[in-house]
């Protein structure tokens, strides 16, 4: 559900945020606890209680397999045509990540 108080921009990446973290299957705390977030800081971000940051956007990206670049062009609408080299360097930052989070815990 939007925001209100959300930009269609803001509102959007939000949206595209959800989707990357279905798509790693990363859950919110794994994230929060790998970069040191405190407990419910995405959640707020992703319920619009805390506006979203390119620095959040930032710290997100190596472990959701996105770039700034990708996620901002998916939240306009404008998706990047990824080769194949793209789409495999994601794959393999985003499992790094995961393997990372499982050692951590």
């Amino acid at each position: 559900m939007d925001n209100p108080r959300n930009s269609p921009l803001e509102s959007s990446l939000v949206e595209a945020l959800k989707r990357h973290l279905v798509i790693s299957q990363i859950s919110q705390r794994e994230a929060e606890r790998s970069l040191g977030m405190g407990h419910g800081t995405i959640g707020k971000i992703l319920r619009g209680r805390t506006a979203i940051r390119l620095s959040h956007l930032e710290l997100l990206a190596p472990i959701l397999g996105f770039t700034l670049e990708e996620i901002l062009s998916e939240a306009l609408g404008r998706p990047l045509k990824a080769t194949d080299e793209d789409r495999f360097a994601r794959r393999v930052a985003s499992h790094v990540a995961s393997e990372l989070l499982q050692h951590k815990q």
